[in-house]
Order: C-alpha cells, then structure tokens, then sequence
C-alpha cells in the first residue's frame, strides 16, 4: 500500500527539517491528502449537526402542542444520526490507514539514518558516542510522525474554524469579521510567545541525546568501572549530567504552561464577548432564535478550535526544533564513497599499496609513498615497533579509511571503486580485539555465514578449538555471550572469532595479533588449525610474538611508516637488523 524503500531518501535535504520531512514522505503523500479530506469532512460534519440542531430547537418554540408533527422531528434525528455514524466511519478509516503509515514513515526514516551513519568512516564514528547517535536515530522517527500528527490537527483545525465561519457569516457578515479579528489575534499572539518554547525544546533534546549518550558510555565500559570501584564519581557525573537534563525540562514545561493559561484567559474573554454579542443581536432582532442558537453553538466550538490551533502551532515548532536535533545523524558527509555499481570478484588474491599516502592528522603522515606487494596465495608477516603503521595499513585495506593519495589494488582493482560491502566480503579477519554481538555463540560465530549449517558451525569451531569450551557453557552454542562479549574470557572470545572467520571462508585473510590472548597450549592447536586456514589464501599476518611466524612465506619489517627489512625468518636472523633485535628481545 506504501513506499517504503529508504534508498532514494540519499537525495533528501538533510538541513532543513521542513524539507526533509517532506521528501520522506514521499509514498505517503497519499495519506496527507486523506487526512485533509477527512478533516473537511468531519467539520462539514460537525456544522451541519449544529444547523440541523438549532433547527430542530427553533421548530420546537416556534409551535404549539397541537401543531408537533412526529414526521418532521425524526427526519432531523435521523438526520443527525446518519452524519454521525458516517463521520465515524470515516475516523475509523483514517486512524486505520494514519496509524500503517506511522510506522512504516518512523520505520523509513531510521533505517535510512543507520544505513547512513553505518557509512561514516571508523575516524568519524570513534569521536562520536553511540548513545547519542542511537538516541538521534530513535528520536528521527518520532519527531517525524510527530510533526506529521501535527500538521494533521492543523489542517482539522483550520476546517473546523473556516467552516463554521462561512455559516457564520451567512448569518451575520459583521459578527464573523468580528471573530476572525479575535482569532487571528490569539493566534498571532500564541505564534509570537510560542518561539521561546520552540527554543528551549531544541535544548532540551540536545540535552537529552547528550545524557542519553553518557548513560550508554557507562553502561558499555561497565567493567572497567568496576575494576577502578569508580562506581560513586561515575553517579556523580551522570548526576551532574542529569540536574542540567531536568533543568531544561523544567523551563520548557514552565513555558508551555505559561503559555497556555495565557490562551486561556483570551479565550474565556472571547467567549464571553461573544455571547454578549450574540445576544444582543438576537434582541435587536437582527437574527431569529434559530439563528441566535445556531451562532451561540457554532461559536462554542469554533472558540476551543483557536485555542487548539494555537497549541498546534507550537507543537509544530517544538517538533521541528526536534527533529533539527535528530537530524545532526548527517552533520557529517559520508567519508567512504561506496559506489554499488562494481563489485569485488577476487580470483587470485594479489595485492598492491601503491604509493599509498595516509594520515589521521593531515599534518602527520602515517605512510608517504609506501609501496608493497603480495603474490596471489602469499603469506607475509608485518612485524614492528608499536605505533609503526602495522594495523593501520591492514585497516586501509579494509577500506575503513580513505587514502590521502595512491592506490590499494587486489587483482588489479582500485578498491576505492568497489562497494566497500564485496570488498569486505573477500576479507576475513583476526583482530586482537575481537568484538562479540550480545547474541548466542551460534548466532556470533554464524555472522560471516548467516547460511551456515549447524554443522558448518560445529566444524569451524573445532578448528578453531572453541568446540570443546562451548559445550562445557551452560546452554552450548545458545549460551549468551553478554555485551561485546563479556561473559567469556578473552582467550574464548578470540577462539569463538577464529572460528567465525573459518566459516567465512574468503580468499584474503588478515590476522593481527589472532593468538595474542591465548595461553600457549591453546596457542599450538590454534596455529594448527591457522596452518590449515591459510591454505590457497592470501595471508596478512600482524604478529608481536615472533614465534608465530614459522608458517610466513615472507617477513616486512615496518618502522614510522616505511619497509626496512623484508625476508623469510632464517633470513632476517642472520642478519643484523631490526628483526633480529626484535627477536633477541622476545627471547
């Protein structure tokens, strides 16, 4: 019934909230449309029951006891009835239909905004907090429908003011310019005071994203917490954090309430002139009784409706105050282009930096001019001092990081013209890090091969000898590894991602630091089953332990950036070098 396809959103204008909502409501529009239909309906509605109403009323005082035609009466009740049970109809419908495009419009929305963030690069994501962006991204699609729901009442409250008025001043030309003055007036007034409210929203969703974002740092870092006992100074801060939250929410909720007893007293005094008014046509006889019924009940309901317009255009304010908050997910541009059109298709493995230059800082260069090559189904080894550019260099080839110049090639392809999806498709990787979803073993182990048999999973945890660990847990491979892992030991974790890039099976293989928090039994079944794995692929192993580097064909030496020494183990040490100081250190 919808279009819900988030992809063409990529087009949407991101800075202005106004223009954004509109372009994602493309697909929707349709529901706009009926929204405004139904409000001119429902008004229409609720004016002819009054007319109908007042005319009933006016035919009771206008005849006697003897002259009641029982006919006539229930023509107007049935009259009333039908309208009744139509109008309701009709907001069934509506509210049907308003509630499916909720969802599927609060749905578009934050898929879109995930898969936009999920493009940023790791230098971008690393300085922001995931709690703030997961707030943002949850908040995208609230103020959306928010705003929305807004610009609904709007619309009903604009029919339901210029449709009584039409009858109105079908009865009196005067008397409804009168009340368009009044509520004008008001409504001026309600937009004038409405724009420190709409101000003091926007800072306290800044606020909220904000402390949202330090709840989520302390829970995610949770552990190490605890291994200080830093439990008090961390309350303190979220309750520092907490007391500026609530003393936004407070001056915003003083503001609104300002604002609204302020409406209400201008309206009580409409209300009252107006009745004034009414009556005293009625006695001039400038209107029947009929009339002067009809007026006094459209009036009643045409006053609440300039209060309700009022509290609308503030709302709508506040939501776009809201939503410009929201919409900070795309402050930043998108660093890493992923262009969709080619895919990686990998046959032999071969890879080239080719005079590759990069930096974090633009003023310091991690790499200037750094050239390597590795044959198809070559196993090499990048070994050095910390700091020297080992995982940056198997990060870029990741396409985590785009290159400040040169190349990076794997069988020829420039990767920066491939989806960076295929890219990493071809890729497995060992990190020292190894991150956990809070998932079953199974379903952490299965990610790289979400196809993957049960036996698949079984035969790729053997070789990684994390088989024998994982049926000893409580439920076996449906046992929860908690938050990125938590509940096992890092020795686990790394077993439980050796066997994860084991099922991936791609054609390039990158291990940095893969036995770094193994005990050295484990560590011997566990190069085994490497041994085994790097079989017919190219390898990129990152090694601080030289004495995982039997298996290498080949051995780069890297220092500040630049190759100082290459070669198999046996020639390296009998060498004088960099490698073998490295060497004689670990001994």
């Amino acid at each position: 019934m919808f279009d819900i396809k988030y992809e063409e959103l990529k087009n949407a204008n991101t800075k202005s909230p106004l223009k954004f909502y509109w372009d994602c409501s493309k697909g929707f529009r349709r529901v706009l449309v009926f929204d405004i239909i139904y409000s001119f309906l429902m008004s229409l509605s609720k004016v002819l029951n009054i007319v109908i109403f007042s005319k009933l009323i006016g035919y009771f005082s206008s005849i006697s006891k003897d002259e009641f035609n029982s006919t006539k009466v229930l023509s107007y009740v049935g009259l009333i009835l039908l309208i009744f049970c139509l109008t309701h109809l009709i907001r069934y419908l509506r509210e049907t239909t308003s509630e499916k495009a909720r969802s599927m419009l609060s749905w578009r929305a934050r898929i879109f905004a995930f898969d936009y963030v999920s493009n940023y690069s790791l230098s971008y994501l690393k300085d922001q907090k995931a709690g703030v962006i997961a707030q943002r991204i949850k908040a995208l699609g609230d103020n959306m429908w928010g705003l929305k729901l807004s610009f609904a009442r709007i619309t009903s409250c604009l029919f339901l003011i210029i449709i009584p008025l039409i009858f109105i001043g079908n009865k009196n030309t005067y008397f409804m310019l009168i009340v368009i003055i009044l509520g004008m007036l008001s409504a001026l007034f309600s937009f004038i005071i409405s724009k420190k409210s709409a101000s003091l929203n926007k800072r306290t969703e800044e606020k909220t994203s904000k402390y949202n974002g330090y709840v989520a740092d302390s829970l995610t870092n949770i552990l190490l917490i605890k291994m200080f006992g830093e439990e008090k100074n961390e309350k303190k801060r979220l309750d520092r954090e907490l007391k500026v939250l609530q003393a936004y929410e407070n001056k915003t909720a003083f503001s609104v309430n300002t604002i609204h007893a302020i409406q209400e007293i201008l309206l009580a005094i409409f209300r009252v002139a107006s009745v004034i008014l009414v009556l005293y046509l009625w006695r001039e006889n400038s209107i029947n009784l009929e009339g002067a019924i009809a007026l006094l009940l459209l009036i009643d309901d045409v006053i609440p409706m300039f209060s309700r317009l009022m509290l609308d255009i503030t709302l709508v304010r506040n939501n776009v105050a809201k939503l410009s908050d929201s919409l900070k997910v795309f402050e930043a541009p998108i660093d890493i282009k992923n262009n969709t059109l080619k895919t990686l298709k990998i046959k032999n493995g071969e890879i080239e930096f080719r005079d590759i230059s990069f930096g974090y800082d633009k003023n310091k260069l991690v790499f200037d001019k750094f050239n390597l090559k590795i044959k198809p189904k070559e196993k090499i080894s990048i070994v050095g001092k910390s700091g020297g550019g080992k995982s940056t260099l198997v990060s870029l080839l990741q396409g985590n990081y785009n290159l400040n110049s040169g190349k990076i090639l794997i069988d020829g392809k420039d990767i920066s013209k491939v989806s960076t999806g295929s890219l990493k498709r071809n890729i497995a990787t060992i990190s020292q890090d190894n991150i956990l979803f809070h998932r079953t073993i199974k379903k952490n182990i299965q990610y790289s091969n979400l196809k993957a048999s049960n036996k698949q999973i079984n035969e790729a945890s053997k070789l990684a000898c994390a088989d024998e660990f994982i049926k000893e847990t409580p439920l076996g491979y449906n046992t929860i590894t908690g938050e990125r892992g938590v509940k096992l030991s890092g020795g686990q974790r790394q077993r439980v991602a050796i066997a994860r890039a084991i099922l991936k099976d791609a054609p390039i293989l990158i291990l940095d630091e893969a036995t770094s928090a193994l005990d050295n039994k484990t560590e011997d079944k566990v190069i085994k089953a490497l041994d085994n794995l790097m079989k017919n692929r190219t390898v990129i192993a990152i090694a601080h332990r030289l004495s995982t580097l039997k298996s290498m064909d080949r051995i780069i030496v890297v220092d500040k950036g630049r190759i100082i020494e290459e070669g198999t183990i046996d020639e390296l040490l009998n060498k004088n070098g960099e490698f073998k100081k490295l060497w004689k250190l670990q001994k």
